[in-house]
């Protein structure tokens, strides 16, 4: 929490406090929409409903993602024939 001292406010502590403010409050709005989301789907098991809600803040991969961890000469398929 940001302290005042007498006439010195701490902009750095409190712009940290607001960024992780607004982090949290993005993730509870995702969690909640999938929580609306998995309760309106008919047929809907708890197990479900709690992956849904575990997977609302995941972010899919982008192609750059996967370049930059693969390795190009590890051969996946060792059955099938090099092209």
């Amino acid at each position: 929490m940001a302290t005042v001292d007498g006439d010195d406010i701490n902009f750095n502590v409190l712009m940290n406090n607001l960024e992780e403010s607004m982090e949290a409050d993005r993730i509870y709005n995702l969690r909640n929409a999938a929580k609306i989301r998995a309760v309106n789907q008919p047929g809907t098991t708890y197990e479900d409903f709690e992956n849904s809600v575990k997977g609302a803040t995941l972010v899919p991969m982008n192609k750059k993602d996967l370049k930059m961890n693969s390795n190009p000469r590890h051969v996946w398929n060792t059955v099938a024939k090099n092209n």
